[in-house]
């Protein structure tokens, strides 16, 4: 991965961690907030990186993104929901990033599986993690639930809704750039 690739892969994930942990105070309604809406495009860059780079350089790319969102969040958003944020997105992108490099390897063929499959299995542990730490003592355990199963439905949509998107950039993209690399 090129510096550039690397720069610009974590000025992009810390933008939709930043913007993330500041749309989660908004809510849309009981069971979802404005959040859900630009979190899972982590996801997606973190796949269509994986795709054409090693487990190391797209582990190099999340964790450069954590550190660079971890002070903006604390300005834009209130502590408890930054600090929910960087320990679900640590734990939760770097299961992404192992499932989808585990996946790739038992499957190679099945490509939209890596990604839908790694994104809504690390997503529903990503959900349970910023929720409880975020909101917990802060709201009724019962909302706290309800902003969970929401959220991550909203999670699990995108992880499949977003698979023309990653077939586009993490598939077609590179194997169109690849005739231009020979």
């Amino acid at each position: 991965m090129s510096n550039a690739v690397l720069v610009i892969s974590a000025v992009i994930f810390t933008a939709l961690i930043v913007a993330s942990n500041y749309l989660v105070q908004f809510p849309i309604n009981d069971f979802l907030t404005l959040g859900a809406l630009t979190y899972p495009f982590t996801f997606l860059l973190a796949d269509v990186l994986a795709e054409k780079y090693s487990k190391q350089e797209v582990l190099k790319v999340v964790r450069i993104g954590i550190v660079c969102a971890f002070v903006p969040s604390l300005f834009l958003s209130e502590l408890r929901i930054a600090i929910a944020s960087v320990s679900a997105f640590f734990v939760s992108q770097q299961l992404d990033v192992y499932a989808f490099f585990w996946i790739k390897s038992k499957l190679p063929k099945v490509w939209w599986l890596r990604s839908a499959g790694s994104t809504a299995f690390s997503q529903a542990l990503d959900t349970i993690i910023f929720f409880h730490i975020a909101f917990l003592f802060v709201m009724p355990w019962q909302s706290v639930l309800m902003l969970v199963a929401g959220d991550y439905l909203m999670k699990f949509l995108f992880a499949f809704a977003n698979t023309p998107l990653f077939y586009l950039f993490g598939i077609k993209m590179q194997k169109f750039l690849g005739v231009f690399a020979r």
